[in-house]
């Protein structure tokens, strides 16, 4: 194993006013301890990154403001913490829904964590007497390889502490993200980046706010945006092709690559035993005359844009949400049309279903049922289709997920996951799907089943917050992003050495319910593959 990650030194405290550091992936509360914290610490990073220590700071006053320096520049944000009102359940859910009591959180509710960053100045005006802040450095591609002592300093009052750590430089580059990295996509509600911002649905400040929204995606690694084609046709099923373009055109300048385009049909009245699908545009049914006639104008006008504006290597299609084998044979009715109106365009799909061989090209199955049945994707792998995974209110328990009252490196295992059976590629339905005030609510009623123990668990439908001025980060979030800069290098090992590869990634994770939950362990294996590239 490795020698020791890190080396911090805290200077004494004057008074009360004390401050204590901490990993960024060990979850911090509003009651935790300063002693909780690190007398030493190290923060390990390849370049083309990001490298961040969390501080908890007590004995501060309120409305007195704090100011904050380090000899590195870098950026400063208050965390702000979240209720988890209910724990995430056994299977799926909550606690509530399944009637059990899940032993695999990392508290049990309710409780508040500190989980939103809010960017801030230098000189902060705290609002109570405990603070909690991240202090972050952006590694470029071009830092200078080798140790460099970092200083950071809190002043209030002629009363001063200060925190100094050691950062290790290796050369290890990540890559930015784009075409040929990760595929990774989070479901976003367009309307809601202006309501919950309180902007007009399609104004200016609306768009502006757009685009902070993809700038924040293109941080935290995300390289594919869904684009819903009902936003793009009129009532009379006619495309609108210069504001497809202009859509597409504001996510390409902050940096993704990939266009999703949305499911384009859906169950019948959301009825799961509906063998049937309905159109999203004309609300036909597709197994109809009148269907399959829309079906074919929708898609012919929408290829014809794709091939206009020359996106033919960067689209990719849904057919319908999570279809099952009672959807079948009407799904490969329509991808079938789909695959001769838009050839060489994937269709991709969250599905379980084993009865869609040869109309899906990118599988996207849950994590716990990729685990149960890796000999089939493993087979449509072999076959020349991809597969991706993904997660959302399911599954729960001990799995990798995404939850507020979840590990951290839950979400960072997701990229170690990947590198270790192939995956190319991870889904979640919730980026700011907010169903209620994030910040004073994490778990909220199920929207097709209000006022029952059918609710979404904490986090579920969010992983960043609507900020003032734009949105902020969240920390499951970042964890996730850290999980995938630590795939292109886990990659790049592979390539190289894939006998150490497999040796690094089995000191943390073994399969998606069996992995280390301790962040030093994590930081010891990531050092090891650090150290391992050239």
């Amino acid at each position: 194993m490795l020698t020791t990650l890190v080396t911090v030194l805290l200077s004494a405290t004057l008074g009360e006013f004390e401050v204590g550091c901490f990993d960024e992936l060990t979850p911090l509360y509003p009651d935790s301890t300063i002693k909780e914290g690190h007398d030493t610490f190290a923060i390990d990073s390849p370049r083309n990154a990001y490298a961040a220590l969390h501080l908890l700071v007590k004995g501060v006053e309120h409305d007195i403001p704090l100011k904050l320096t380090s000899t590195i520049k870098g950026s400063w944000y208050q965390l702000v913490p979240v209720p988890v009102e209910e724990n995430t359940g056994v299977k799926s859910r909550t606690e509530q829904y399944d009637g059990m009591r899940n032993p695999d959180v990392i508290r049990t509710a309710p409780f508040e964590i500190y989980e939103v960053m809010k960017p801030i100045s230098t000189t902060y005006i705290p609002k109570s007497n405990t603070v909690a802040l991240r202090f972050e450095l952006a590694i470029p591609k071009n830092a200078t390889v080798g140790m460099k002592q970092v200083k950071l300093q809190l002043s209030q009052n002629n009363k001063t502490v200060s925190c100094q750590f050691q950062l290790n430089i290796f050369p290890a580059i990540v890559p930015s993200s784009g075409q040929n990295t990760f595929s990774y996509t989070n479901w976003f509600d367009f309307n809601k980046m202006a309501t919950f911002h309180g902007l007009v649905p399609g104004s200016e400040e609306h768009w502006n706010m757009v685009d902070a929204y993809a700038a924040m995606m293109k941080r935290g690694r995300q390289n594919t945006f869904w684009l819903r084609w009902k936003q793009f046709f009129s009532d009379a099923l006619v495309l609108d092709k210069i504001k497809l373009k202009a859509y597409v055109d504001r996510f390409t300048k902050a940096g993704l690559w990939w266009i999703e385009g949305a499911p384009i049909t859906h169950r019948p009245n959301g009825d799961w035993s509906s063998p049937h699908l309905q159109l999203t545009l004309g609300a036909k049914q597709t197994h109809t005359p009148q269907g399959l006639e829309d079906l074919k104008s929708i898609v012919k006008q929408m290829m014809g844009a794709i091939v206009e504006f020359g996106w033919e290597n960067r689209w990719i299609q849904h057919i319908a949400d999570e279809p099952t084998d009672t959807n079948a044979t009407a799904y490969a009715q329509v991808a079938s049309l789909v695959h001769d109106s838009m050839p060489g365009i994937p269709i991709v799909e969250a599905t379980m279903s084993r009865q869609l061989v040869g109309s899906v090209d990118i599988w996207c199955p849950q994590v716990q049922e990729f685990q149960a049945n890796m000999r089939f994707f493993k087979e449509r792998q072999k076959m020349g289709d991809k597969v991706w995974t993904y997660t959302c209110l399911v599954p729960g328990g001990k799995w990798l997920n995404r939850m507020i009252d979840m590990e951290r490196l839950r979400q960072v295992y997701f990229g170690w996951a990947a590198s270790s059976y192939g995956i190319s590629g991870y889904l979640h339905w919730g980026l700011n799907q907010y169903q209620a005030d994030p910040f004073t609510q994490s778990v909220v009623d199920h929207p097709a089943m209000p006022n029952t123990t059918n609710k979404l668990p904490a986090g579920d439908t969010h992983v960043i917050y609507p900020g003032i001025g734009g949105p902020w980060s969240g920390l499951r979030f970042e964890g996730h992003r850290i999980g995938l800069e630590d795939f292109e290098l886990l990659a790049q090992l592979k390539e190289e050495n894939k006998v150490l590869h497999d040796a690094i990634i089995k000191e943390v994770f073994k399969q998606y319910d069996e992995y280390d939950t301790d962040v030093l362990q994590y930081r010891k294996a990531r050092s090891l593959l650090l150290k391992a590239l050239p």
